[in-house]
């Protein structure tokens, strides 16, 4: 690996100034899960890594009113054993169970995995269809983004050079709602998905409401399948609706050819997946499941 300055802030603010003094050639460390590899491989070359391990307002679960906020050095272990998520959404809890290996799970964080702008994840897909939203800390002050307008392509997002993304914030999930996660790996079960499906909706008067569908792993960034949120706001579940979300929701993804599954292949999955999580969610909605 090439040469570089190791720097330890103590503060949101320092590290946000030490970003700004490299001007672009700094990047964030936190558990390094990600970072580390491309390091390693020679992709990415910076000219100081900015550790911010030591920062522990970052580090905490915590309830603000109705709000959940999560830090952006909570590992995916926390989330897996917290017993505030574990009433509150129990299906971060769930997913975590799968997500590679208790390894990784110890040692990369929620920051980590939504800064990197990796596809292939799973938290971003649940977040954005919680309408979550992020915090970030910059020398101007900070900002508020919606977790879905983070992403703008592979491994791209919006985070500027001297911005450090601080927590995530997920607001209360309306009366007589549900979400589910699913999440499909082609190859072995601690592969990285294939795809990821999360549903969230409301029932009111046998009708879906609040409808949200996230994908994941099938276009270059987390996604909100809209046009087949559409097909199910204000209707009854029935089989005609959810043939046309799912139909939908394949059509609108942007799946690639790879090792884990062709073009084709993912876009059915994609459809099947959503066909079945939303009967599940919906159920679980109007207290059948």
């Amino acid at each position: 690996m090439k040469h570089f300055e190791y720097l330890e802030p103590g503060t949101v603010d320092e590290a946000c100034g030490l970003l700004k003094q490299y001007g672009g050639n700094a990047r964030v460390f936190a558990g390094g899960s990600s970072l580390t590899i491309l390091l390693k491989q020679g992709f990415l070359q910076p000219d100081a890594l900015i550790n911010i391990k030591k920062i522990d307002e970052l580090r905490r679960i915590e309830e603000s009113g109705d709000d959940l906020v999560i830090g952006a050095l909570v590992t995916h272990h926390d989330i897996e054993t917290s017993s505030l998520l574990a009433g509150r959404l129990p299906v971060l809890c769930e997913l975590e169970h799968d997500v590679a290996n208790i390894r990784v799970r110890n040692m990369a964080t929620v920051g980590g995995n939504i800064a990197s702008g990796e596809p292939l994840t799973d938290l971003p897909c649940v977040f954005i269809t919680l309408d979550a939203t992020v915090r970030i800390a910059n020398t101007s002050g900070g900002r508020t983004l919606l977790l879905e307008e983070v992403f703008v392509d592979y491994y791209e997002t919006q985070l500027g050079e001297d911005e450090v993304l601080t927590h995530v914030v997920i607001p209360p999930l309306p009366a007589r709602s549900a979400i589910d996660y699913v999440r499909f790996s082609s190859s072995s079960v601690v592969d990285k998905p294939c795809i990821g499906v999360a549903v969230r909706m409301s029932v009111e008067d046998e009708t879906c409401r609040g409808v949200r569908i996230g994908l994941g792993c099938v276009a270059p960034t987390p996604m909100r399948a809209r046009n087949a949120e559409a097909a199910l706001e204000g209707q009854p579940l029935n089989d005609e609706n959810l043939h046309q979300a799912a139909r939908a929701a394949a059509d609108e993804c942007d799946p690639m050819d790879d090792l884990r599954g062709s073009e084709r292949y993912k876009r059915e999955m994609v459809a099947a997946l959503v066909r079945r999580l939303a009967r599940k969610v919906y159920e679980k909605a109007r207290g059948d499941g």
